[in-house]
């Protein structure tokens, strides 16, 4: 597999968090095609995780179900 074939996961979180829930993360991701996890602190999401593995983006925030929420009112 050339390095150009190897596919991360971006993961954004709130808050950082402990090891047991990274390893359910990076469990996660694999089991989708990412070899590796590359994660970022965003408090801007409120709450929850965002994950992007390619093309695939897994949105699990809270200001995405806010944002849902004002769109059906």
């Amino acid at each position: 597999m050339k390095k150009a074939d190897i596919v991360s996961a971006a993961v954004t979180l709130a808050m950082d968090v402990d090891a047991e829930t990274r390893q359910k993360i990076e469990a996660f991701c694999k089991v989708r095609g990412a070899a590796r996890v590359v994660y970022t602190i965003d408090k801007s999401i409120l709450g929850g995780i965002v994950i992007q593995i390619g093309d695939d983006i897994y949105d699990g925030s809270l200001l995405s179900k806010i944002d849902t929420v004002r769109q059906s009112i």
